[in-house]
């Protein structure tokens, strides 16, 4: 199976509350959720309320959710997730990557994100949306399925967290090619 690697890189802070730790990873979660849902088109019929923000009110099948493949808590905060590769296929990828560049205090290097995607396709052959369609197809999802007050949100809540996001990596990652782990 096909994943995407994704390594975020946290700014130093040697001693940050484990409820700000939690707090990152759950509402990252949510955040990727969130992306997949309004894209893929078997999340479709899901309609965004209250019970989106509950650990189990969002339909995400097994295969689909966020699987830790390293945390390293030495400074800086570390985390490696795998996600399948139906978020890059099905444009949740780029809305997740315009949703964390709305994040004003989350300073990414955007031109070095793009070419880690460019590598990443030319390395596995994987046909992602590209940036400009993916934009124009989220605004008009999160229309539709009156989906922006979920989103703002969400990304308020990101970016109210001490803990901010440095560096962001993005790779492939199959399990052929590295036997299978966290099953």
């Amino acid at each position: 199976m096909e994943y995407l690697r994704i390594k975020l890189t946290f700014m130093n802070d040697k001693k940050p509350y484990l409820l700000d730790i939690s707090s990152l990873f759950y509402d990252f979660e949510l955040l990727h959720d969130f992306c997949l849902i309004a894209y893929a088109d078997e999340y479709k019929y899901y309609k965004f309320n209250n019970y989106f923000w509950y650990r189990k009110g969002r339909p995400i099948k097994k295969e689909h959710r966020i699987k830790a493949l390293r945390i390293e808590k030495e400074s800086p905060l570390t985390v490696e997730i795998i996600v399948d590769a139906i978020v890059g296929l099905s444009g949740a990828f780029w809305a997740l990557v315009q949703a964390i560049e709305r994040i004003s205090n989350w300073k990414l290097n955007r031109e070095k994100l793009e070419q880690e995607v460019e590598k990443l396709k030319k390395e596995r052959n994987i046909k992602f949306y590209e940036e400009q369609q993916a934009k124009v197809e989220f605004e008009r999802k999160l229309l539709e399925r009156e989906a922006w007050n979920t989103l703002n949100s969400l990304l308020r809540r990101l970016e109210a967290n001490s803990l901010k996001l440095k560096d962001i990596e993005i790779s492939s990652y199959s399990e052929n090619d590295y036997g299978k782990k966290n099953e």
